[in-house]
């Protein structure tokens, strides 16, 4: 297991967004109780790792410890091919207003590939890219998919060719968001956009102490991903947030002159404070007191055995798969 702890960490000298160097320590936990130090910058608020690991401590745990870890498994079994592809589904939802009839679509951190698997279904020009060597393996080598198994500073592909780019809770774990978002936007058509979705650092649907794990270097609100997206010559034209508020997603286009939007950075005034304020009154003892904790585990257990019964006999994650698709009879593009 990568221990994102270790004397190899790389050093932060401040903010990547504001460039900031002053910092206010809101946890020095994960959720399992681990050395974990997360640090607010009093600048824009955003919140992140401090100190970092290394890019090689990231490269090698997204490339095999990962989903081992998350998943307790190298590759997707059918429950999580069933799983992800409902949450795929429900992506399609707001990621449908993006979609045109022939759009090619990139799916940054493809997972085991059933995002992709169900554009490809609409009849849209799909590629992927995914780090992690089982999941990704199996998006590439068992579905069929044009998955690249890399990381994305790797991946290649054609500038300007893609109409839409998505990337679904993925820069929260990356060093550098401002740089994915930068490449990102090179294999943007002019007039395509990008769809990032990452959790939510204003959420109040989970327990206070499981907001921190090492995986997540970073917590992001609208304000923030937008100000990571301005960096990047970027203008974010949309944002909203999950039903129960624990993600929130950001739509962006290229700025007309990319270079000159980049000089125009500075800092989010008052939102260190707001960032602050929620994650002090984020309490225990107040969340116990909200529907919060009850209604998840009871709806989870509803899911799961809604899921068991979905599954019945299916063995595989095609199976899977292509029951999930024949849902997909709603979903039409204009």
């Amino acid at each position: 297991m990568t221990d994102f702890s270790a004397a190899g960490a790389a050093r932060v000298d401040g903010c990547i967004l504001c460039r900031g160097t002053e910092f206010l320590p809101v946890a020095d936990r994960d959720r399992h109780g681990n050395e974990l130090r997360t640090v607010l910058c009093e600048g824009c608020g955003f919140v992140f790792t401090s100190p970092r690991p290394s890019q090689a401590e990231v490269d090698h745990f997204y490339r095999s410890d990962y989903r081992r870890e998350y998943k307790d498994s190298y590759s997707p079994k059918p429950k999580h091919v069933y799983r992800a592809g409902k949450v795929a589904l429900s992506r399609l939802a707001y990621l449908k207003p993006l979609l045109k009839p022939n759009a090619r679509v990139l799916d940054v951190g493809a997972g085991g590939g059933e995002m992709l698997y169900l554009l490809k279904e609409m009849g849209l020009t799909v590629q992927g890219i995914e780090p992690n060597l089982g999941y990704g393996g199996t998006a590439r080598d068992v579905l069929g998919l044009p998955v690249q198994v890399t990381s994305y500073k790797a991946a290649e592909v054609e500038p300007l060719s893609m109409d839409v780019v998505t990337s679904f809770h993925v820069l929260e774990h990356l060093l550098d968001p401002v740089e994915a978002l930068s490449i990102f936007s090179r294999w943007l058509k002019d007039d395509g956009q990008i769809l990032i979705e990452v959790p939510n650092v204003f959420s109040r649907c989970q327990w206070p102490q499981s907001r921190y794990h090492r995986g997540h270097l970073q917590h992001f609100s609208a304000s923030t991903l937008s100000l990571a997206g301005h960096l990047a010559g970027l203008v974010a034209v949309d944002s909203f947030t999950s039903e129960d508020g624990g993600n929130v997603m950001v739509v962006f286009r290229k700025a007309p002159d990319a270079a000159a939007h980049r000089l125009v950075a500075g800092v989010l005034p008052g939102h260190a404070a707001r960032v602050k304020a929620h994650l002090t009154q984020h309490t225990p003892l107040r969340h116990f007191f909200t529907l919060a904790p009850w209604k998840r585990p009871l709806e989870r257990a509803v899911d799961r055995l809604a899921e068991k019964v979905s599954l019945g006999s299916m063995s595989s994650g095609q199976e899977v798969l292509k029951a999930v698709s024949s849902r997909l009879t709603t979903v039409t593009l204009a």
